[in-house]
């Protein structure tokens, strides 16, 4: 008989061990940065909980090893549970998942639990903010598990698995995908007349953007000044960060340029100016007709605005790029310091080798799963968000430098005081000149 997976929810953890001084990082397939934060209220402290959790794992009596998730949303937890359902009669391996307030409380704690021996077995992660965790060594490699068998990558797509390869090193198994892209609000394309052609370079854009400011008087495109954002205008360009080793190129100074002008030029509107949260929040008033982003947009419109009809487009190409955006691609981690590792190995082979894992990331968050056999069925289930699959070969990992999370912070404030700041005289290569001297990496 299956036996119900347990879930506990975290509180924030007295903050001791924080001497690793480590930050927060975006969870789900890129969502989290551009969505409200769910706020669960406390109801246990982390040290009794991960307490109690260690004891019952401690009990070698012939029962199952007890192995934690550590997760913070909702959508995280339907889709590990339902991996993970069988494991116990099949493995002898319980699980029970810790459930962190929010994505900050999340990231903020774990380094002080892992310091303490409290920190769960596994997290789920993107690949976005997790170099600084890689090389604090907060992540346990999983090659040996790889190359041994245990942890089989049959079938999973090459770019994702590239992602979590380290100095070939093996950190993540990965299991979601979610490439970026460039959103139209159809309704209103089709409203303003603005034909059958869509833009497939930045100048298009441009040209769109002075249009419809002439004949509406309203900034065509939003831009959300987050790293998401400017990252993928930044790899469109030809550009990106490549770890901290290409930040002062000259494509990342013309994308971030180009920005900076067309914002100056009236063709931008930001999400901060209107009082709202995150871009989608704009595009859902009308208050824009482009962004970029992901397959988050469409359940938000389906609930907020589902009269308005979306079209997902490849980012459009810039200078001389190729155009293309980031690929968030979720994993499961092992985290360093488990008393349980080669259960943990099991566990995670248990849950990428299988089906339910892969249905659940489609039917619980639209978003395609990380093995080439899935495509289809994704293509099948979501046929609004169908054409992503084929803007995956364009994507790029989003390679931010060592200190991620610093950097993304530098690179927002730049470009705002110089966007916001009619008589700063900052340019794009200024900026990237100075995130280079500051974060650059040989």
């Amino acid at each position: 008989m299956k036996k119900k997976l347990i879930t506990k929810v975290l509180g924030s953890v007295l903050c001791a061990a924080m001497l690793l001084g480590t930050v927060g990082c975006g969870d789900s397939d890129g969502k989290t940065a551009e969505t409200a934060k769910d706020t669960v209220q406390e109801s246990e402290s982390t040290e009794q909980t991960t307490q109690a959790a260690v004891v019952e794992a401690k009990n070698d009596t012939g029962e199952a090893v007890t192995l934690t998730i550590g997760i913070w949303s909702d959508d995280e937890s339907q889709r590990l549970e339902k991996a993970f359902e069988g494991i116990e009669d099949d493995l002898g391996i319980k699980i029970e998942f810790l459930k962190y307030p929010s994505d900050s409380d999340f990231w903020d704690n774990i380094p002080a639990q892992i310091a303490a021996g409290t920190a769960p077995d596994i997290i789920s992660c993107t690949n976005e903010h997790y170099l600084q965790y890689i090389e604090q060594g907060l992540f346990e490699p999983l090659t040996d598990y790889v190359d041994s068998g245990v942890i089989s990558l049959e079938g999973t797509w090459e770019k994702a698995m590239d992602a979590w390869k380290i100095d070939n090193v093996v950190y993540g198994i990965p299991y979601a995908l979610n490439p970026g892209v460039f959103i139209v609000n159809n309704s209103m394309w089709n409203e303003f007349g603005l034909g059958d052609n869509y833009p497939t370079t930045w100048d298009e854009v441009l040209d769109i953007c002075k249009k419809v400011k002439e004949e509406h008087n309203i900034p065509a495109l939003c831009l959300n000044v987050q790293e998401y954002h400017l990252t993928n205008i930044a790899l469109s360009f030809g550009g990106g960060w490549d770890y901290g080793k290409n930040i002062g190129a000259k494509e990342n100074a013309e994308a971030l340029q180009f920005l900076i002008d067309a914002y100056r030029e009236g063709y931008i509107v930001t999400p901060t100016e209107l009082g709202l949260s995150w871009d989608g929040a704009v595009m859902i008033q009308q208050s824009a007709l482009f962004s970029t982003g992901g397959a988050w947009y469409q359940a938000s419109f389906a609930s907020e605005a589902p009269d308005i009809e979306l079209k997902y487009l490849p980012v459009p190409k810039g200078g001389n790029g190729n155009g293309g955006g980031t690929c968030h691609s979720a994993a499961l981690v092992a985290l360093k310091n488990s008393k349980h590792p080669e259960e943990v190995a099991k566990a995670i082979s248990y849950a990428v080798g299988g089906d339910k894992l892969y249905e659940a990331v489609v039917d619980v968050t639209e978003v395609i799963p990380a093995k080439v056999e899935y495509f289809d069925l994704y293509k099948e289930k979501v046929p609004a968000l169908a054409d992503l699959v084929s803007y995956l070969d364009s994507s790029t990992p989003f390679s931010y430098p060592t200190q991620s999370k610093k950097f993304a912070d530098s690179l927002i404030n730049l470009m705002q005081e110089t966007m916001f700041d009619e008589s700063s005289t900052m340019t794009g290569q200024d900026i990237v000149e100075q995130l280079a001297a500051e974060y650059g990496a040989e």
